[in-house]
């Protein structure tokens, strides 16, 4: 049963969103100045955020999810509704109080990144042009909420968190994109390469804004693998039937972690890349026994 209540929580992806955070909070937050206790905070609210977001998303798809996915946990009953709406509200209110002991800036972040993981859940994840919009969006502001203790100081650098969460809104919405093929698959190779040429964009960009003094030029050693795993995936994604398409985003969420692990090694150093790396561990090896989609 315990198992049940793992695959309910997608747990493989869980771990792609507190990297998110602390490529957020070390692109604002000097070395000198890091607070441990809040970094920790903020992470475990944005896994908490995450995790409720899969849960409410399983309750309100419940219908869907019995003639596409009957095996999983709530359609299959294993776990009943009640419980399950009952779990995403506690994770959701514990995810807002972790934020606001942070700060009142965390607090209210949290309030707007609450409302858009609902609104998406709830109705807007059916929508063509606002699903891969507010999906990229609940990123976009799990970025900031990691910036958000220094998001009043005169000496934010806001030119570099606008940089670092655009480019991880970008992302996740190519992700989202692909998620709405993945049980029908793509035939249009022309659709595949539209998609990936948004994120051989984003890899340009770092390249550019590195070489313009943004981020460290440790940047570009993470920027490398990541750019050679890109590759693969797309390469996997020209295939375009529904079972390659699912290990695309299966990929492709989890490399999340690397994308962040670029811009932390940007701001903070390749010793900080290299550890926000070690999120992929429990990622990689979740995903063996967990579905990522």
């Amino acid at each position: 049963m315990f198992k049940k209540y793992l695959q309910l929580a997608r747990l493989p992806n869980a771990f792609t969103s507190p990297t998110n955070v602390v490529a957020g909070y070390l692109t604002v937050t000097p070395i000198s100045e890091l607070n441990y206790v809040n970094l920790g905070i903020l992470m475990a609210s944005s896994m908490l955020f995450y995790v409720s977001g899969v849960v409410f998303n399983d309750y309100f798809d419940i219908e869907i999810d019995r003639k596409e996915r009957p095996s999983r946990p709530l359609p299959s009953g294993a776990i009943s509704k009640k419980t399950t709406i009952q779990i995403a509200i506690v994770l959701m209110a514990s995810a807002i109080t972790l934020a606001f002991f942070v700060s009142w800036s965390s607090f209210v972040i949290a309030l707007f990144l609450a409302s858009m993981i609902i609104g998406y859940d709830y109705r807007l994840k059916n929508n063509k042009i606002f699903s891969p919009i507010t999906m990229g969006g609940t990123r976009f502001l799990n970025v900031i909420m990691g910036a958000s203790p220094a998001l009043l100081s005169f000496q934010t650098n806001l030119s570099g968190l606008g940089f670092v969460a655009s480019s991880v809104f970008a992302y996740v919405v190519v992700i989202t994109l692909f998620s709405k093929k993945e049980l029908s698959g793509i035939k249009s190779k022309r659709h595949t390469i539209v998609l990936f040429s948004i994120i051989y964009a984003i890899i340009a960009a770092i390249t550019i804004v590195t070489f313009l003094g943004l981020f460290k030029t440790w940047s570009l050693v993470i920027l490398v693998p990541y750019t050679i795993i890109m590759s693969v995936i797309f390469k996997q994604a020209l295939v375009g039937d529904a079972s390659s398409i699912q290990r695309v985003i299966k990929n492709m969420v989890i490399s999340i972690i690397i994308l962040d692990s670029v811009f932390v090694s940007g701001v903070a150093g390749l010793s900080y890349g290299l550890s926000t790396l070690l999120f992929l561990l429990p990622s990689i090896l979740l995903s063996k026994k967990f579905y990522v989609t």
